[in-house]
């Protein structure tokens, strides 16, 4: 049976322009509830821990849904173009509402990760299904300028999430951080089930089991393997080399299965295509590289520069201005002339440029410059963060338009676990080093898990030796990301400039 004899077909008539685009209105509401989650339940942890106890395990309330929502985007790509990315949708919204009301009740932290776990599961299929109904309702050219303005989606969350986050908490309660998504989730709902047509299924889909079943396996040994990547002691334990072993036995398993099946996870033709596997292989490295350092400039702000929790968010805000207004143009200029190929060089040039400036900061490196810089690499991230969805959806059939989606959205949060981690590890290995040659004594020991109101609490010279410590670490792990995105540069100049809609 072959993908086009199963595949969603396309309604009768397509929605007039007004409904299409309120479907997308409602499907930008769902994303932002997904996305924002990570963030906003960061923020009201301490108030959960203090609740609910489990504190040992906490960590786990964050890997249980990022575990769950990987493992779901691939296997709720390929659903949606088994039996219709609008049920796939709307599937995910339902249990993702059930999953944030669960926790929102959960007495204790074993409870709170198995809800999590649930919500992870719907998140993983709303965020695979957004992205595959943006590519349904447009045509090829016009996909790149509504995928940019999907982009501000993950702006307005990385922003927002914190503040929203901690507010809400203080204000009634950190369960309301999960109450909060029920009336969104059930107004992207209606709006989505009431507007958005039903597409016929033709034939009998096939599921592909076993496909599915040897792919979670994989994606939770590569995610556990990502989360050891930070110490080489762990990597060559006897965890981590079973890991390492299970990969290697999963990989080439998953492909014999894969080549079998009526309805693969992942059609394995789509490997012989240039543009899927730069647009991945690119998208991984970014992940990799830009996405690590977003994650560790919150920490040279507080640590280095002395801002607090709350400054060193809304100094941030500019970083994601510049990736939203990049991104919306560069959505634009592509609907225009329905080319895509220098934008990814562009992007990886700017970024690059962006984290060399950065590891050139020290600790009085005024807050202005450091805005400054962020903003460049927020306008490297948005000149290509919607190319490389557009660019497979447009190299693959439409029934398979799932499936490439859901791979470039796996790449992405792949590439960001192990550039976390890896991030991690230098970020710890230059500290170890440079706190003794910064604090005297013993006190370099005691130092490196501050925050910034104890780091306010100490005397002038210790405070001062730190500052410098974590600069000089921090300096190193942005550095770390310039020849990554070089990689990319490279890969970049490789990709054709295929015209999108022919």
């Amino acid at each position: 049976m072959t993908a086009e004899t199963t595949a969603p077909a396309p309604a009768a008539a397509p929605p007039s322009l007004s409904r299409r685009l309120w479907v997308f209105g409602g499907i930008l509401l769902g994303m932002l509830l997904s996305t924002l989650d990570q963030s906003v339940v960061a923020a009201a942890l301490p108030s959960v821990v203090h609740d609910v106890g489990g504190l040992e395990h906490f960590a786990w309330v964050f890997t249980g849904y990022g575990l769950t929502l990987s493992i779901t985007t691939i296997v709720g790509g390929k659903l949606g173009d088994l039996f219709g990315h609008r049920l796939v949708y709307l599937g995910g919204v339902v249990v993702f509402i059930a999953g944030s009301m669960l926790c929102g009740l959960a007495g204790n932290m074993s409870q709170l990760i198995t809800f999590r776990v649930i919500q992870g599961i719907g998140g993983g299929a709303l965020v695979v299904a957004s992205f595959s109904l943006i590519g349904q309702l447009f045509e090829p050219a016009e996909r790149a300028k509504y995928a940019g303005y999907s982009t501000s989606v993950f702006a307005v969350a990385s922003v927002a999430g914190p503040l929203v986050g901690g507010a809400v908490t203080d204000a009634i309660g950190w369960r309301w951080v999960f109450y909060v998504n029920l009336p969104l989730g059930l107004l992207t709902l209606a709006v989505v089930a009431f507007l958005l047509p039903t597409a016929a299924t033709r034939g009998r889909p096939k599921i592909d089991y076993t496909g599915a079943a040897l792919l979670a396996a994989l994606s939770v040994c590569v995610a556990l393997l990502a989360g050891r990547v930070g110490s080489l002691d762990a990597v060559l334990s006897t965890r981590g080399i079973a890991l390492i072993v299970a990969i290697v036995v999963l990989i080439p398993a998953w492909i014999v299965v894969e080549r079998r099946a009526a309805e693969p996870m992942i059609p394995l033709s789509l490997f012989g295509n240039s543009t899927f596997v730069l647009s991945n292989t690119i998208t991984m490295l970014a992940g990799f590289a830009i996405l690590a350092t977003v994650n560790f400039l919150p920490l040279f702000l507080q640590a280095a520069s002395g801002a607090s929790a709350v400054t060193s968010g809304l100094l941030l805000i500019p970083m994601m201005f510049g990736l939203l207004v990049a991104s919306t143009l560069v959505g634009r200029r592509i609907a225009e002339t329905k080319k895509y190929r220098w934008f990814p060089v562009a992007s990886m040039a700017v970024a690059a440029l962006a984290s060399y400036l950065l590891s050139t900061m020290d600790a009085d490196t005024p807050w202005p410059l450091v805005v400054v810089y962020s903003v460049l690499l927020g306008v490297g991230s948005g000149l290509s963060m919607q190319v490389f969805m557009v660019a497979v959806q447009g190299c693959a059939p439409p029934a398979q338009i799932g499936a490439v989606t859901a791979t470039v959205t796996y790449a992405r949060l792949v590439g960001a676990s192990f550039g976390i981690s890896a991030f991690g590890a230098v970020f710890s290995a230059r500290l170890a080093t440079e706190l003794p040659r910064h604090v005297p004594g013993d006190s370099a020991q005691s130092m490196t898990n501050l925050t910034a109101d104890a780091l306010d609490k100490l005397p002038e010279n210790l405070r001062q030796g730190f500052t410098e410590a974590y600069a000089d670490s921090l300096g190193t792990v942005f550095f770390v990301a310039v020849p990554v995105l070089l990689l990319a540069l490279v890969l970049s100049l490789a990709m054709r400039d295929r015209a999108l809609g022919e």
